[in-house]
């Protein structure tokens, strides 16, 4: 894609964001089912490659049970008319994605360090991201040693067992659309949903 095209998918989208707050209580008795995410993960190319997804050495319910409540942040990325009707090859959706949907969840990431930092009282938290860890170019899991950032890295929600679809339905009201591969067709609009344990 020349650079053109590339700022127009940057500016083809609107955001549109909601927060929640829950206590980790109640989230973990009606949203987390980590046997039914789990299968989920055991799908996917990371299973077993990177420090932040499935199987862990640890049992993830222990961050549940660690902090009282979780703030959610639900993101969705509504598209212009010209990414949706058109159809695209899987090279250019994942063009699409990089220059819009994973700009926004480094965008919000940066957002959720800053809020941190800046916190008068510092708290003990624990960021949920979406999708696998990426702080490092290549995970050290895959080079046999233990994580580099251990402090530092990012869980998605779903990997310690919070079901997303559930999530998002139930709490916020919305709806969560899928990109069509075969058919090279991007939703109406696509969704993060992210969070802070603390």
């Amino acid at each position: 894609m020349y650079n053109n095209q590339m700022l127009k998918i940057e500016q083809s989208y609107i955001l549109k964001k909601y927060e929640k707050t829950l206590t980790t209580k109640e989230y973990f008795e009606r949203f987390v089912f980590y046997d039914e995410t789990l299968e989920s993960c055991k799908k996917c190319e990371m299973y077993g490659k990177n420090w932040s997804c499935p199987p862990f050495e640890y049992n993830p319910s222990s961050y549940w049970k660690k902090y009282q409540n979780i703030h959610l942040i639900f993101m969705q990325l509504h598209y212009d008319k010209f990414i949706t009707e058109d159809t695209h090859s899987p090279e250019d959706i994942d063009t699409i994605l990089h220059l819009t949907l994973f700009n926004e969840k480094t965008k919000m990431l940066q957002s959720i360090r800053k809020r941190i930092r800046e916190n008068e009282n510092p708290i003990d938290c624990k960021i949920l991201s979406t999708g696998y860890c990426n702080i490092c170019p290549s995970c050290s899991k895959n080079e046999g040693k233990p994580c580099r950032y251990p402090k530092n890295r990012l869980n998605s929600i779903e990997s310690i067992g919070a079901l997303v679809t559930k999530t998002v339905e139930e709490v916020f009201d919305k709806e969560i659309m899928w990109i069509d591969m075969q058919k090279g067709k991007i939703p109406e609009y696509l969704s993060l949903l992210m969070g802070v344990l603390y």
